[in-house]
């Protein structure tokens, strides 16, 4: 059950990330990001281990890579502007730094 849980709950930051990194501009993007980073990072804090926050992390990566690539009818929640770059490299190094912080 905790693996649906974590699962779930990094799909719900990235889809935040996604939809609030361009909001204003550079506020959303850094509340974004520093959100999808402590809440990765709180999911191996409560339930005491790093396989959770991967599960997370990979969550998380996914809905923002399915974000940024162009969907059936040519949209895209992230753009490939300063913001959308920004969110998907500092999202990453965010990931990793989430993931490797000690539970």
């Amino acid at each position: 059950m905790k693996i649906v849980v974590s699962a779930f709950l990094g799909v719900a930051f990235g889809a935040c990330s996604a939809l609030l990194h361009n909001a204003f501009v550079p506020g959303g993007l850094i509340i974004s990001l520093i959100g999808s980073g402590v809440g990765i990072w709180l999911i191996g804090r409560g339930w005491g281990r790093r396989l959770y926050k991967s599960i997370a992390a990979c969550g998380w990566f996914l809905i923002v890579l399915r974000a940024g690539v162009l969907g059936v009818g040519n949209e895209l929640l992230i753009e490939g502007n300063t913001m959308g770059d920004s969110l998907i490299l500092a999202g990453v190094v965010m990931l990793i730094i989430s993931v490797a912080a000690k539970v």
